[in-house]
């Protein structure tokens, strides 16, 4: 049991969760250091002590050790040696001066919950996750208190990310059975990434010069692939030879003096979830590499391998933001395991929570989302994308458009509005996305002249025809608009009984989105000075002048669009940047138009950037229909239903097959991280500058 005379003690603890690998001490720190003393919850597992309170036992004597300046060793049972994980503790002064970035601090422990938030100095409302046990054994209580660590590092729940308000440390407790409580509250340590790649999820680099020399660099992957099932240690060798693969092209790849050149080599990407499924990918390649180099097609498998024998992206990546209602619940579930920096620096940046809409996507009922909400979480999903692909990959679009209010994401993602955040609270209040096209409808009502308590039923629907053949019809209903224009379906909305007869007369059936929003018809146009208002931003002091950002406005007829030159990218400046996300917002989308808009001003690679892959299907089906599959194609980088990484996986190939100029580097930590892991411990030491912390 605790001390209870020391309840009442301020603590700040710094703890950091062992194996050595993952603690993140400095290795010029150790010098200054005194040894670690061990206390083994173990040794107070006597008959003459009630097992159960063992584990408080020792982390009482653990805090007297570090309160006498000593750097503690907690662990379980010290006969195991370091086979097991450990908790390393000092004073939190200590672990400040010598730069060591903790990952949690104990700030609390008594016997009650309500004295150990007393001893933490916070407010009860502070602990935003409370985990209470019954009967647990010693060990299980410091397999609970390691586990609580690690997950305050890695800043993590159970299923998702650990959501917090700005510039406030997360807080949990762990109460045993009403026998103790400890108070853990973050600190500046953060978890070591995941890994990208690992025995389970493989990739491999090719390159030839030819048709032949891939045939042979192919033959000679299988053939080493062969040797490592044959290895004693066959996660190791595969670590090691993913790693040697990727290095080797990277240095085959700089040392080439017309690596400029896309045309000087081929470049292929095999991806398997084993050896023996990589190798079956390496079989089907070499099986279709005759026929896919004889007609320059593109070769993707639903591994992720891929291969573009002419690439002619290079110069035309243009990132695609889609529009709303793309967010689906538990996006970007286990992202943040893998770029945890990334997640911190948003963070600090702004109200991640909000960004993300965290609370539906991630609750009970993440459907029930208003179009405000949607609108938000839509920005956010591509705002986090974006600084995943530009910030930890170093991909540089060259061109940027959007589907619908994906104008917007564009904007806010590519840093040309100084305050993306701002918009989040604004887009929660405005009567634009509350009442005026949503909600109520209040800008429908004026233009069909009704009254409050008359009633709308407002629908959308797909259907699959031709805009000519709906725009004719369009007379005979008055209340009908056709609101956007996508490859081979349009998007027909407006009164639902006006919709489902002009349908009927049409003779096609339409699938209803059951969504109110009335962006795109003409009742909106009442609302486009309020849209200009609402998006006329403070720009950033340094602009992406690089990149050619495309509006659907510029395609508008001269009398509904204040952009006049066709096929032109769009002034950046504050008013003309707004002047077209309004022309966009109230007008008739023609996505179709767009698309080919883009690839006349050179747009090759369309990835999609944000939640869901819809906007990538619309411009496969748009490029098919126009009979450029082979000179245009698109990327996802990201889709429901599929893993996070390994869709991310498959996007970073097809980039990598046609060229694009990219950072392998989070591929190729993660992969030396598991090396170094599986290190002797002697080793260790070279590992911990790989740890990262928050600046303080």
């Amino acid at each position: 049991m605790t001390d209870s005379s020391n309840k009442a003690m301020p603590l700040r603890i710094a703890l950091l969760a062992r194996p050595a690998s993952a603690a993140g001490l400095s290795a010029d720190c150790f010098p200054s250091l005194p040894a670690a003393e061990a206390i083994s919850v173990s040794d107070f597992s006597e008959p003459t002590i009630v097992e159960n309170s063992a584990f408080e036992q020792a982390l009482q004597a653990a805090v007297e050790a570090v309160n006498q300046g000593k750097l503690v060793r907690l662990i379980a049972d010290a006969e195991k040696g370091n086979s097991q994980p450990d908790v390393l503790m000092l004073a939190g002064l200590t672990a400040a001066q010598n730069k060591i970035h903790p990952h949690a601090y104990l700030s609390g422990f008594a016997d009650t919950l309500e004295q150990a938030i007393a001893q933490s100095r916070r407010p009860a409302g502070d602990i935003t996750h409370q985990q209470d046990f019954d009967t647990l054994t010693a060990t299980q209580k410091f397999a609970a208190f390691c586990q609580l660590i690690e997950d305050i590092a890695g800043r993590s729940l159970s299923e998702h990310y650990w959501f917090t308000e700005p510039h406030k440390a997360r807080v949990a407790s762990l109460t045993f059975s009403q026998q103790s409580s400890v108070v853990l509250t973050q600190a500046t340590g953060l978890q070591a990434p995941h890994s990208l790649l690992n025995p389970a999820r493989l990739l491999f680099i090719v390159s030839g010069q030819n048709e032949a020399e891939l045939q042979a660099k192919l033959d000679q992957l299988s053939q080493n692939l062969d040797r490592l099932t044959e290895s004693d240690n066959e996660p190791d060798a595969l670590i090691r030879l993913m790693s040697e693969n990727i290095r080797h092209y990277l240095d085959q790849t700089a040392s080439k003096p017309d690596s400029s050149n896309p045309q000087s080599q081929q470049v292929t990407v095999l991806q398997g979830a084993s050896v023996a499924a990589v190798q079956q990918e390496i079989s089907a390649l070499r099986s279709a590499l005759p026929k896919v180099m004889a007609e320059h097609s593109h070769y993707k498998t639903p591994a992720g391998s891929c291969f573009s024998p002419s690439p002619n992206s290079r110069g035309g990546v243009a990132f695609v933001y889609p529009g709303v209602g793309t967010v689906y619940p538990g996006i970007f579930r286990e992202l943040h395991r893998y770029f945890p920096a990334l997640y911190a620096r948003l963070e600090r940046e702004g109200n991640l929570r909000e960004m993300l809409q965290a609370e539906k996507t991630y609750g009970t009922d993440p459907a029930d989302m208003t179009l405000g909400e949607l609108a938000i979480a839509g920005v956010g999903s591509s705002y986090l994308l974006t600084q995943l692909l530009c910030k930890e990959f170093a991909v540089k679009p060259d061109f940027a458009l959007g589907y619908s209010k994906g104008e917007a994401s564009m904007w806010a993602s590519l840093g040309v509005w100084k305050n993306p955040h701002a918009l989040i609270e604004m887009t929660q209040t405005s009567p634009i996305f509350t009442t005026a096209i949503s909600g109520k409808l209040t800008a429908v009502r004026e233009a069909w002249q009704l009254g409050d308590n008359d009633s709308i039923t407002w629908n959308s629907f797909v259907v699959r025809s031709e805009p000519e053949a709906i725009q004719a019809l369009l007379p005979d209903f008055p209340h009908a608009y056709l609101a956007i224009i996508q490859g081979d379906t349009c998007v027909l909305a407006g009164c639902e009984n006006d919709c489902r007869a002009l349908l009927k007369k049409l003779g096609k059936r339409g699938i209803a989105a059951n969504r109110v929003t009335a962006m795109h018809t003409p009742p909106a146009m009442s609302q486009h000075r309020q849209v200009t208002d609402f998006y006329s931003q403070p720009l950033c002091d340094q602009l992406p002048e690089h990149i050619r950002f495309i509006s659907a406005a510029g395609l508008l007829p001269k009398n509904q669009s204040k952009i006049s030159n066709r096929n032109q990218p769009v002034q950046i400046d504050s008013l003309s940047i707004a002047d077209s996300i309004a022309d966009t917002f109230c007008s008739t989308l023609d996505f179709t138009a767009l698309i080919r808009s883009a690839r006349k001003q050179g747009a090759r690679l369309f990835i999609e950037v944000g939640a869901d892959r819809q906007t990538s299907t619309l411009i496969d089906k748009i490029n098919r229909a126009d009979n450029v599959t082979t000179e245009s194609c698109t990327i996802a980088a990201n889709a429901k239903g599929g893993e996070d990484i390994l869709t991310l996986l498959k996007c970073l190939a097809q980039l990598i097959t046609h060229q694009i100029p990219l950072s392998l580097e989070p591929l190729l930590q993660g992969l030396e991280q598991q090396q170094l892991n599986t290190s002797p411990a002697e080793n260790i030491s070279l590992s911990v500058n790989k740890i990262q912390g928050e600046p303080v």
